[in-house]
């Protein structure tokens, strides 16, 4: 926990766990001794936060979600929608529709309304606003931040549901590292490694990590059989160098390189699958930021980016048709931040972001046909936030963001060169009961753009035609939410929200039968349009953490949550459980034993608008580690996921994930 020592207001914050220590998974907050709360602090790249570091911690960062690397460790979990999906309010989607993507749904919104970032930097795909999170290999990452609803404005347009920021380790001594090696079931292999060296005046971190697999086992219901060309191929390599010239300033330069393969078979027994393969999801990004203090009460935070995606999609099914992106982006922003006014925390930021999407098609059935085209959105956002701390026990901050998007080039479409804007305004009360005690009351008003693909898809599948909207309006929502965090016991900590929201213009993609859509009579129409009516969730949180001892340590969450189309009941919205839980211990009989028992759970959930259901699972896993008293740098992990077999399918009934699997890895860390 962290206190704001100018008006003694109390923020809590999550630092890395240690395996003796015990895991607080669902509130992040760790209990440990002063000293290695602060090392484990300095150990994570605070430039890549909207918190600068040094600086007291905002209320709407307080509200944060984290996921430490101890915690991810600790769980097995090797991507970041994997880590995400114990979280209050976050929902775990595996394998998702024909792309076998992953995606974390914060409070029910799905990917392309929780916009990403890496260190600060938006990650998401300039084409859809969609993010596969199973590609991202959580081997280098220092901790995992979750902001809903009520998040700050200074992230950025289109965070309508949240965001989420992976944050990268930052070295904190003279030389360090880990090593770790591990294989799994169905031919996986895991391999990683990560230096770094902190110095008076410097800090260099190197990372690199690869993860494949070549099928999965199936669950019971298929017992014996494999899925086959469900493949994955992921490597990555991050570095970063750091000038620090004084105690309040840095100097960062970033760079991160990943690819990966992906496939189906479409022919394998004991499922349906797919006619796509992706021999290239390729992703390339180099960044630099900084943090400079101005006088004792104010700083200066510039950001600049580029980054680039390349992505390949072969379609055996469709006679070998190809389809490939050429995407980049680059940008930036500056956020000026400044504490001279009494009693205030006053911070501005300006966004700039250019989105660049080349799409080539290519058919092998005909040479000839050869469709390249070009997209490009210049997207501009400012955003303004004021802390008053009213009194040591009660602060009031208002946030305002204007965010727009103008078209610059849609070579598909004639007059489509639109120009979209929206106004973002919040405020949130927080109140101090007591020491260890917080409550708080927020509104937000936050809005979502729709993407390239939503204004100007015009992929067709075999008798259906897409025509493009580029009249699309935003999406808006308002969030409303109550809650309290805090120290029930000396070593127990419990997390509690409760939230409603209300969401206009919704985006659905809709179908038409043929004739409906006028000039196509022999054809089924997909277009992409705002839905009239409001979309209504609403949900409870909670989380309670408990440091026992060193013997033990436990926690657990449960989410209930309702979504409903307040204008047309029948029609059901998907990927969400109406329950959602988790519950895991630490168990240390001895300090060179670890037994790591946890359950998650989801209730039936609907996988169309129809009302069709997937029912309820849950996943049972065990994790033995040991780790030898006179090599106390030296972890063996030993255990089994989904150890009961559990038939489990999280997005619809042809995909079903993994059955019981089994690892084994090593870790060394020095």
């Amino acid at each position: 926990m962290r206190f704001n020592q100018g008006c003694k207001t109390l923020y809590l914050r999550h630092t890395r766990d240690s395996l003796l220590a015990g895991l607080f998974m669902t509130s992040g907050l760790v209990w440990l001794p002063s000293e290695a709360k602060a090392e484990d602090e300095n150990a994570v790249f605070q430039l890549g936060t909207i918190t600068v570091y040094g600086q007291q911690l905002s209320p709407s960062d307080a509200l944060e979600s984290q996921i430490d690397s101890a915690t991810i460790n600790l769980l097995e979990k090797k991507n970041v929608a994997e880590a995400l999906s114990m979280t209050p309010g976050v929902t775990f989607l595996e394998g998702a529709g024909g792309r076998n993507e992953s995606f974390a749904m914060v409070r029910g919104f799905g990917s392309v309304s929780v916009p990403v970032y890496i260190d600060g930097i938006p990650a998401y795909v300039p084409y859809d606003g969609n993010l596969d999170l199973s590609r991202f290999t959580t081997a280098d990452i220092a901790s995992i931040h979750v902001a809903k609803g009520y998040s700050s404005v200074l992230y950025g347009p289109n965070a309508i549901g949240g965001a989420i920021n992976i944050l990268s380790r930052k070295p904190v001594a003279p030389f360090e590292g880990d090593v770790t090696l591990g294989a799994f079931t169905g031919k996986g292999k895991e391999a990683s490694f990560n230096l770094g060296s902190r110095q008076e005046y410097w800090y260099t971190q190197l990372g690199a990590s690869r993860l494949e697999r070549d099928y999965y086992k199936m669950a019971k219901r298929y017992q014996g059989t494999r899925r086959r060309n469900y493949q994955v191929e992921d490597w990555k390599v991050s570095a970063k160098i750091g000038y620090i010239p004084n105690e309040t300033d840095e100097y960062t330069i970033g760079y991160q390189h990943q690819e990966a393969e992906k496939g189906y078979d479409p022919h394998a027994d004991g499922y349906v699958g797919t006619a796509w393969r992706w021999p290239k999801w390729n992703r390339k990004t180099i960044y630099a930021v900084s943090n400079t203090r101005i006088g004792d009460a104010s700083y200066i935070k510039p950001r600049v980016y580029y980054d680039k995606f390349d992505n390949s999609l072969l379609m055996p099914r469709y006679n070998g048709d190809t389809s490939s992106y050429d995407d980049y982006s680059w940008g930036g922003s500056l956020e000026l931040g400044t504490e001279r006014i009494t009693d205030n925390s006053l911070k501005g930021v300006v966004h700039y972001k250019l989105d660049n999407h080349r799409e080539m098609m290519k058919s092998k059935a005909d040479s000839h046909h050869y469709n390249d085209y070009t997209y490009e959105d210049r997207n501009l956002s400012f955003g303004l936030e004021d802390t008053w701390h009213i009194t040591p026990q009660w602060d009031l901050q208002f946030g305002l963001s204007y965010d727009r998007r103008e078209t610059r080039k849609a070579e598909t479409v004639k007059e489509a060169l639109i120009t979209m804007d929206s106004w973002n305004p919040q405020i949130g009360l927080f109140w101090q009961y007591a020491k260890d005690h917080q409550f708080h009351a927020t509104v937000a008003r936050k809005s979502r753009m729709p993407s390239i693909k939503e204004r100007f898809s015009v992929h067709m599948a075999d008798d259906r035609v897409a025509i493009p909207n580029p009249g699309l309006k935003a999406e808006q929502a308002i969030h409303y939410e109550i809650g309290y965090q805090g120290n029930l016991f000396a070593a127990t900590h419990l997390t509690t929200n409760l939230f409603y929201s209300r969401i206009d213009d919704k985006i659905e993609s809709q179908i038409y039968k043929k004739g409906d859509y006028p000039g196509y009579p022999d054809q089924s129409v997909r277009q992409a349009i705002n839905v009239k009516g409001v979309v209504e969730r609403k949900g409870v949180e909670l989380g309670v953490d408990s440091y026992i001892s060193e013997v033990l340590s436990f926690g657990a969450s449960y989410t209930w949550m309702q979504i409903k189309d307040l204008d047309n009941p029948s029609n059901h919205l998907t990927d969400v459980p109406r329950h959602a839980g988790s519950f895991y211990a630490d168990i240390r009989p001895f300090p060179w034993l670890g037994i790591i028992p946890s359950v998650e759970t989801n209730s039936a959930r609907y996988i169309n608008q129809r009302g069709d259901r997937l029912a309820g699972f849950a996943l049972t896993n065990l994790k033995l580690s040991f780790t030898p008293p006179e090599l106390t740098e030296l972890t063996v992990n030993i255990g089994v996921k989904n150890l009961l077999n559990a038939d489990a399918r999280y997005h619809d009934t042809e995909y079903p994930a993994d059955g019981r699997s089994y690892y084994g890895n090593l870790r060394i860390t020095f």
